[in-house]
């Protein structure tokens, strides 16, 4: 018997389920104490539509959970005011084309709003960081209506795009290079900013790509696509580029006079990462095992259970680490962290479902357990480990928790098959946030050596 279906110990009604007469039933899912109230009974006594009510209806993980750096109003603002300047310049622009003349791609790009609506949004938010995130979102639709209608006037200049994009990756090295001691007084909040100023610089250098790396000082060969989209993601650069800098001030402030260089520590942590990470199968391996085994496809409660486990557990992305990433430490550790957390989970996970290779079907009851099993863990791991950075490292697995009720909600295959791919989510969260602080808590205190 599952713990989570053991009988109730404390006085409350027989376990019995004729026990429950239909108007304490009905009672019991129809108000707001629905989710409160199954603790009394198994959850695979009710129908399965009712369960699956009850466990999207459960508690997820805060979205706030996540820790992200403060905003100031003033730096919102700014952004704001920035985005509303390329939409007047990308409705002058606009202003001046025959868009009759033009092909239908691209006049179906003039018509558009120039920020997508992101600027309306960005007005209306009352949160700064959302202001800010509406912002930096809507230059890059706002520099594209620039780019398309800079191409159609005949006003393209493909070497001006080439050397303000060098200009923005010299920027993005230099800021990277400013904090590449990794200096910390409180290493919970000091990684956990280092790791937002990281996270900004890598968008940078991933997104901003015109011409090549060989010197080249332009593009012989680009569409207007090509073009309109590189001048977005240049402005949505330069944005990223501004919060980096104005995070990095936040960060300098927040130090104290007893800081210490952190570098060597976390590459010793991504070091040891990978020596644990490399005890499990790659993911190549991983699969080929998965197809070997009963020849599995997902047409059945195991097969389908056992390809998404494969799917959210063994990424090939923590092994690749590009150009754009050079030199970030902490974001390459946070990243490995999460690697390492998302394989550990994996074979809990398997063994916390209950699904063996001959069932046909999946109670939503099982489901719920697998969300309450995840949010108990999810909880005490935010009790014991409350620091920025712990919070940053484990926002995937909240993620996951989350994800799981998209995947009962939006699922298009059989009722069983959405039920087990959501307990999946949540259990591979529940096994990231048991492991969490063997990762964590080696590097946030100083003084483990």
């Amino acid at each position: 018997m599952s713990p989570d279906d053991a009988p109730p110990t404390d006085g409350s009604p027989s376990n019995e389920p004729s026990s429950l007469s239909r108007r304490q039933l009905l009672g019991l899912v129809g108000g707001a104490g629905a989710v409160g109230g199954i603790g009394w009974f198994r959850p695979t006594w009710l129908p399965n539509p009712i369960t699956d009510w009850l466990t999207t209806m459960y508690p997820d993980p805060p979205s706030n959970y996540v820790w992200q750096p403060p905003v100031s109003d003033e730096h919102a603002d700014a952004a704001v005011a920035n985005l509303e300047s390329v939409v007047e310049r990308a409705e002058e622009l606009r202003s001046r084309v025959d868009r009759d003349s033009v092909d239908k791609d691209v006049r179906f790009h003039l018509r558009m709003s120039p920020a997508g609506g992101h600027l309306e949004s960005a007005k209306d938010w009352g949160n700064a960081r959302d202001r800010l995130r509406s912002a930096t979102t809507g230059l890059q639709y706002a520099g594209e209506t620039v780019g398309y209608a800079t191409v159609v006037l005949g006003n393209d200049d493909p070497e001006f795009l080439v050397e303000r994009g060098r200009e923005l990756e010299r920027a993005a090295d230099e800021l990277a290079a400013s904090i590449s001691e990794y200096r910390v007084s409180d290493p919970g909040r000091d990684l956990a900013y280092l790791y937002a100023i990281e996270r900004l610089l890598s968008f940078t250098r991933l997104t901003v790509g015109w011409g090549d790396s060989n010197g080249s000082d332009e593009k012989a060969d680009y569409s207007a696509h090509d073009f309109a989209r590189e001048w977005g993601s240049q402005l949505q650069a330069q944005q990223r580029l501004r919060t980096a800098r104005y995070h990095r001030e936040q960060y300098r402030a927040n130090l104290g006079d007893d800081t210490i260089p952190y570098g060597d520590r976390l590459t010793d942590a991504i070091e040891s990462f990978w020596t644990r990470i490399d005890e499990y199968p790659r993911r190549s391996e991983m699969r080929t095992t998965i197809e070997e085994e009963r020849d599995l496809d997902q047409s059945t409660p195991y097969g389908a259970a056992r390809w998404e486990l494969f799917t959210l557990c063994f990424d090939n992305d923590a092994r690749y680490v590009g150009d754009y990433e050079r030199g970030l430490t902490a974001k390459q550790f946070v990243d490995t962290a999460r690697a390492l957390l998302a394989r550990r989970a994996h074979d809990f996970a398997l063994d916390a479902l209950d699904v063996d290779p001959g069932d046909t079907d999946y109670d939503s009851g099982r489901s719920f357990r697998a969300k309450r099993r995840a949010m108990r863990e999810f909880r005490r791991a935010r009790d014991e480990y409350g620091s920025p950075i712990a919070g940053v490292v484990a926002s995937e697995a909240a993620r996951r928790i989350r994800a799981g009720d998209v995947s009962l909600e939006m699922g298009d295959g059989p009722a069983w098959k959405e039920r087990v791919e959501s307990a999946v989510y949540y259990l591979v969260g529940a096994g990231m946030m048991r492991e969490l602080g063997n990762v964590v808590e080696p590097v946030v205190n100083r003084d483990v050596t």
